[in-house]
């Protein structure tokens, strides 16, 4: 199982994505959203989730209010990786998250909300040349629920380049 959750409070609400990947293929088995949640019980709700299902990553997004919830969860939790949200991320997520729907490779629930703010993502250029992907912010929020699920379908990477479960070796003599 991988996850990912993004934090929201007041503005927005927290959003949790959770799915099953076997052989990169992702079949979400839960989506759940928080609104106007206090920090200190989405907190608890993870841990119980951690706790109790297999989940071999939680990518949280920890910019801005989400560093806390972060930092507490991957003192606890070696799973849990804190996610910086810049454009070059989220032009990454957006592009391999595409991808995997082009190939047929995820496998959604039937939401209106989630199928909404898959189509409100937009990519910008910007007038410094860089790319941005976002959506407006409307009642619901700026696309919360799709943000959790691309940091759950995300591809693994390392500072060198993607995570595999290969070990490399090397001959002496």
């Amino acid at each position: 199982m991988v996850a990912g959750f993004d934090v929201g409070r007041t503005r927005d609400r927290s959003e949790l994505a959770v799915f099953e990947e076997i052989e990169g293929r992702f079949t979400a088995r839960m989506l759940r959203s928080f609104e106007g949640t206090p920090f200190a019980e989405q907190e608890a709700e993870l841990r119980r989730l951690l706790g109790t299902l297999p989940v071999a990553r939680l990518s949280i997004d920890r910019s801005g209010i989400g560093m806390n919830l972060a930092e507490n969860l991957s003192r606890d939790f070696p799973q849990v990786v804190g996610e910086n949200f810049t454009n070059e991320s989220k032009e990454r997520w957006a592009t391999d998250f595409k991808i995997l729907l082009q190939r047929r490779d995820v496998t959604l629930p039937r939401d209106r909300e989630l199928v909404s703010q898959v189509h409100a993502i937009k990519r910008r250029v910007l007038p410094s040349g860089k790319v941005s992907f976002d959506a407006e912010r409307n009642a619901r929020g700026h696309a919360d629920k799709f943000w959790a699920v691309v940091l759950a379908c995300q591809k693994e990477r390392t500072a060198t380049g993607p995570r595999t479960g290969e070990i490399g070796a090397r001959v002496l003599g």
